[in-house]
């Protein structure tokens, strides 16, 4: 059953920090709307693919974990001419629909009322997700699965990923921050049409790059293939080589660097 966390007590939840990031209401608007904030948590269990969707606007962050379930934090918030319909219209937003289903509904939005809800998810490590944003951002960390992360626009962000992983945003940028041994898995393939791309890989990866952009330069700390002159796509080989890891970018730049250098 979903539990409802009024705004006001968060301060016994979460660190100062994270009160004023994760989910807030503002008084009025300076057209005159009000918006109302509320966090609610579910449990749910794992599927054989997990798929996370916020609606036509909010965020999505996941962190893998050792438990078997997925734990849902949901930040709904609501707009309307005043408190109480935003209020009631939050109540009717629903932010699952079943086992592996991360997924918000809610009324059709207007003039006059509109809602959208962000969510922060713990995983099992090694689920297969499927994540689909609109105009927000994905964030994934510690997860190590069959992961498709796919955002119109917004950001995306991968942190210590490994498995078989797609990011891929229209307006946006790309980043990958890998450590230890790095990667894990079947491949790594990051597309963005706007935006950049931030590789942080580590010393001791084992894999084979290739990056390019159209209209943009390939920035690279490492040795790499290919003439010199050619600044728009690059390939090198890392370690013994293995898994593939593909960056492509239309309009936008492309780094490349160490993760274990400052």
């Amino acid at each position: 059953m979903a539990r409802i966390i009024p705004f006001f007590m968060l301060a016994a939840c979460f660190p100062l920090a994270a009160q004023e990031n994760w989910c807030s209401a503002y008084s009025s608007h300076t057209d005159g709307m009000i918006t109302h904030a509320e966090v609610r948590e579910e449990r749910l269990a794992a599927a054989t693919e997990n798929t996370i969707n916020p609606a036509q606007n909010g965020s999505i962050r996941v962190h893998g974990w050792t438990n078997a379930g997925i734990q849902v934090k949901a930040c709904i918030q609501s707009t309307a001419r005043d408190e109480s319909t935003a209020e009631i219209l939050a109540k009717q937003v629903t932010i699952s629909d079943g086992p592996g289903r991360v997924v918000a509904k809610g009324p059709s939005s207007n003039d006059n009322s509109w809602w959208s809800v962000s969510y922060e998810v713990w995983a099992p490590a090694a689920a297969n997700l499927k994540l689909e944003a609109f105009n927000g951002s994905i964030h994934v960390e510690g997860m190590a699965g069959h992961i498709r992360a796919h955002t119109l626009n917004g950001s995306v962000k991968l942190k210590d990923v490994g498995g078989e992983v797609d990011g891929e945003t229209t307006n946006g940028s790309l980043s990958v921050d890998l450590t230890g041994n790095g990667w894990h898995g079947a491949a790594l393939r990051l597309n963005t049409v706007n935006g950049s791309i931030q590789l942080h890989l580590p010393s001791a990866l084992s894999a084979a790059v290739e990056v390019s952009t159209v209209h943009g330069r390939v920035q690279s700390d490492f040795a790499t293939e290919g003439k010199p002159e050619d600044k728009n796509s690059v390939k090198f080989t890392l370690g013994g080589g293995g898994a593939k890891i593909e960056a492509h970018t239309v309009n936008g730049s492309v780094q490349h660097r160490p993760a274990d250098v400052g």
